[in-house]
C-alpha cells in the first residue's frame, strides 16, 4: 500500500524557488496521496506578511491560492485531538531534553493522528515524534 503523506511547509515552498529540486518537483507530482495542514496556511501567510517585495509577495499569493484550490479537500484542521496531542508531544519532548516549537507540534500530531507519512527537509525536529518521517530532499 502507498503512503499517504502530511506536506510540510518547507516541501511545499520548495517549488516556488527560481530554481527548485527536481527530487522535490517530482515528489510533488503525485497530489491525490498529499494532504496540507492548516498550520501550513499560517506559515504562508506569515512569510507573506513579511514579504517586502510587492510583484514576489503577489506572485506568491496566487501560487497559494492555486495550492489551496487544489488541496482543498485534503486540508486538515486542527480539531481538539490534534491540539491535545500537540500538547503532549511538545511536553513529552521537553521532558526529555528536546525541544519542538508549538507550530512543529501541531502538523506532527497530525501526520500522528491521521497516520500520515511527515514529508519534510527537517526531520530532525520529528525525530522524537515517533512517526514516519520522509526527506523528499534525500529521495
Amino acid at each position: 500500500m502507498t503512503p499517504s503523506y502530511l506536506i510540510d511547509t518547507n516541501v511545499l515552498s520548495e517549488v516556488i524557488k527560481p530554481v527548485p529540486l527536481p527530487k522535490v518537483e517530482a515528489f510533488l507530482a503525485r497530489p491525490e496521496d498529499m494532504w496540507l495542514s492548516v498550520v501550513s496556511l499560517h506559515e504562508f501567510a506569515y512569510g507573506l506578511a513579511r514579504m517586502r517585495d510587492i510583484q514576489r509577495r503577489t506572485r506568491i499569493e496566487a501560487w497559494l491560492e492555486a495550492i489551496k484550490e487544489s488541496y482543498a479537500d485534503r486540508i486538515l484542521r486542527v480539531d481538539e485531538r490534534i491540539a491535545e496531542t500537540a500538547g503532549r508531544v511538545r511536553g513529552a519532548c521537553e521532558t526529555n531534553g528536546r525541544t519542538i516549537t508549538p507550530l512543529d507540534s501541531l502538523i506532527g500530531a497530525t501526520a500522528l493522528i491521521h497516520a500520515l507519512t511527515l514529508a519534510t527537509r527537517n526531520t530532525r525536529d520529528f525525530e522524537a515524534l515517533n512517526l514516519d518521517l520522509v526527506n523528499p530532499w534525500d529521495e
